[in-house]
């Protein structure tokens, strides 16, 4: 809350011209006092309550456009010769917080913001970095060389001989019963309607494409991502979802068709959510960035009004808006250099610390022009990165910096910046965008500049390369390898497309990349895609089908039949997706991250399974669900982790309501089972014994799968 006393006019004087900064357009700007010790009844302060207020009293003056200002003789002298005018006064008080800051606007009006704290700035980035991309392989991959290191990897040649006998022993039986090496029932039902499946989803597909004026939108800021933005992403969302439904049911297709079409859809889904959040949420920053230049180069026009050419004379006046413009550009490029030179002197003053502008090659970097908006030719000019400190009582300090300063004109390396010491190494930052200004002596360009700086950061690619929790110096180090991709040159068809081919369900502006593609290798995850199906149809064709459950059969006998043969289609199943597809498709996309599930079948609890073995789905459950419900909603841990869960739960459920045709609930019912599971693991007996830990879920994860086959085909 906060309370403004009555503006009050007096003369301006020498002192208060001073002390206030006056912008070029006559705007005010408020130089501020604060008084804390105020309290007001309420809070708990000896006998009496009060409530701990701040004061913060705002003295600014007013002058018409034109007037000049400054802290030197001569400034002071031309302000001699304006024409006087009333300065005012406002009290803030701010009742009942310590934590708030104000800003008076040019008519005036108050408005009121927290301040932000260091651990609330770096959440943004936590978020961000909550899923990191780094070359690594699958573990089942035969080029992984820990994999090569396995000793139990010949029992997995064993499986597939294993396999390769059943197979031979299914087509003998079969041949010698029926006359046919295979039954082809099951080709009927995934063959049916095959054409419409995939026209289907080609539409599927293609509406995707959306998403890139959607966010072209964001950028020309013709709607706001919020609230108008998220309404029309998850209204689209809802509304495709609903089509898609309807239209499965609407086709009768079988279970096979109908469950692939919701998977599919499930997953672009996924892709697309995360791809508007991320564009969303980079636009904010985009357009605050905007707004934060347009300030400074308010202010470098306030404080470098001598340079600007406006000390001794009035200048012409213009005969033209076009003409106006190009006066009032020439004034900020004077400015704006003169700034410039004196951010190099502070920067070259500053004991331990490297100039980082330095000689005349780096002059066009430097810019005005130059310096706004996410250009592509600054991180030409500028390859590496720099360290500044986070401390509070240092702001402006620059601590190490490891950075390759190149000439616009020929590319050519400026100068090596070499690491430097400091004894505050607690908290820095990298920088791999810096601005000329951040050094400036005046603590408002410089504050401004450093915000730049860091608005800049988010706005670039993480570097792929680099692990999550990466030392500054280490960075600094890799820091002009990477390939800097800025918001918003992703917004492309080309950046959409490859995100769709790329198997991740969390949108980056640019994944680790290997060198090349192997031909052999496509082929051969090609080929083992294909074979691992046709073991799949072979077991779900002999050993599940004809033993599909019925009212007449024993419940027992067709658990017993269906345990085993269900539980090896859902291991083929899992290497076909995570072993076979999602490498296929890494590879052709040369995407590096190639981890996409963990050894969870040495899982001994629910959670540490759910964790591992879908890797990108946990991520995106991770970071869109669980994190943004902690850091947009202000949501418990405990709250967030519910969410999720009864996120996944409920979408499992949709999925075997649209196969099955039926809205039991046993799906959903078995994954919040998981909840108690996990509570049940942490038991000591069974957390200090992983064997015991293990036996259980391997157990959990048989029955399930025969036990929900019956329910929703009986019951």
């Amino acid at each position: 809350m906060a309370s403004a006393a009555n503006q009050t006019s007096r003369p301006s004087s020498a002192a208060a011209h001073a002390m206030s900064r006056q912008s070029s357009s006559g705007a005010a700007t408020p130089s501020t006092t604060t008084d804390s010790g105020s309290t007001t009844p309420g809070s708990e302060s000896g006998a009496d309550e009060v409530v701990a207020t701040s004061t913060v009293i705002t003295e600014y003056t007013t002058r018409p456009k034109g007037s000049i200002d400054g802290d030197d003789a001569e400034d002071q002298e031309a302000a001699s010769s304006a024409p006087k005018v009333a300065g005012q006064t406002t009290t803030v008080t701010h009742i009942g917080s310590k934590e708030l800051q104000h800003q008076i606007d040019k008519d005036g009006g108050v408005h009121l913001k927290p301040q932000q704290s260091a651990h609330q700035k770096k959440r943004g980035k936590k978020i961000r970095a909550i899923v990191s991309f780094k070359p690594r392989q699958s573990r089942l991959d035969r080029f992984n060389e820990e994999a090569a290191k396995d000793p139990f990897r010949g029992f997995y040649t064993l499986f597939w001989i294993g396999m390769g006998i059943i197979m031979l022993n299914t087509f003998y039986t079969s041949f010698t019963n029926t006359g046919k090496i295979i039954s082809l029932t099951f080709w009927t039902l995934f063959s049916k309607d095959a054409i419409v499946l995939a026209i289907s989803d080609g539409v599927l597909v293609g509406s995707l494409f959306l998403c890139v004026p959607y966010a072209k939108g964001l950028k020309r800021r013709w709607f706001r991502y919020a609230p108008t933005g998220l309404i029309i992403q998850h209204s689209w969302q809802a509304l495709m979802l609903a089509c898609v439904i309807k239209w499965a049911r609407y086709r009768e297709w079988p279970w096979v068709q109908s469950g692939f079409f919701v998977l599919h859809t499930l997953s672009m889904m996924m892709k697309i959510h995360s791809y508007l959040a991320v564009n969303g949420n980079m636009s904010i920053h985009y357009h605050r960035m905007r707004r934060v230049e347009r300030q400074l180069e308010e202010r470098v026009l306030e404080v470098e009004r001598e340079a600007a050419g406006q000390g001794e004379k009035e200048e012409k006046l213009p005969e033209s808006k076009e003409e106006a413009r190009q006066m009032q550009h020439d004034l900020l490029a004077r400015a704006w250099d003169r700034a410039v030179r004196k951010s190099k002197d502070e920067a070259n003053a500053r004991e331990g610390a490297d100039a980082l502008l330095e000689g005349d090659k780096v002059a066009l970097w430097a810019q005005v022009d130059k310096q706004r908006g996410m250009g592509a030719f600054r991180h030409r000019a500028f390859r590496g990165s720099l360290t500044r400190s986070l401390h509070p009582d240092q702001p402006q300090h620059t601590h190490h910096a490891s950075a390759t300063l190149q000439s616009p004109e020929n590319g050519s390396a400026a100068r090596q910046r070499k690491d430097s010491t400091s004894s505050q190494t607690a908290q820095e930052e990298l920088v791999r965008d810096p601005h000329p200004l951040a050094t400036h002596p005046d603590v408002l360009i410089s504050t401004l500049s450093r915000e730049i700086e860091c608005l800049r950061e988010e706005l670039m690619s993480v570097p792929p390369h680099l692990p999550e929790g990466l030392s500054p110096s280490e960075a600094e180090s890799a820091g002009g390898k990477d390939k800097r991709v800025c918001w918003p040159d992703n917004v492309t068809l080309a950046n959409f497309w490859d995100y769709l081919l790329v198997p991740t369900l969390v949108y980056e502006l640019e994944y680790p990349r290997t060198k090349s593609i192997r031909p052999l290798y496509v082929l051969e995850k090609t080929l083992a895609t294909f074979g691992t199906f046709f073991v799949i149809y072979v077991i779900t064709e002999h050993f599940i089908i004809p033993h599909s459950p019925s009212p007449e059969t024993p419940l027992l006998q067709t658990f017993l039949k269906l345990a085993l043969p269900m539980m090896v289609n859902y291991l083929l199943i899992f290497y076909i997706m995570f072993e076979c597809v999602c490498n296929g498709f890494a590879e052709l996309t040369r995407f590096a991250d190639r981890e996409f599930y963990q050894d969870w079948w040495n899982a001994t609890s629910m959670d540490v399974f759910s964790r591992k073995w879908n890797k990108p789905v946990h991520s995106f459950l991770l970071k869109h669900v669980y994190a943004s419900s902690i850091a947009g909603l202000g949501m418990s841990k405990t709250l967030a982790m519910l969410t999720t869960f009864l996120l996944s739960a409920f979408l499992h459920e949709l999925v075997m309501a649209i196969v099955s045709g039926k809205i039991r609930g046993y799906l959903f019912a078995a994954q919040m089972s998981q909840l108690p599971l996990i509570l049940l693991s942490k038991v000591p007996i069974i957390r200090d014994n992983e064997t015991l830990g293990n036996l259980i879920f391997w157990i959990g994860l048989m029955a399930g799968f025969p036990l929900l086959n019956i329910g929703y085909l009986i019951y």
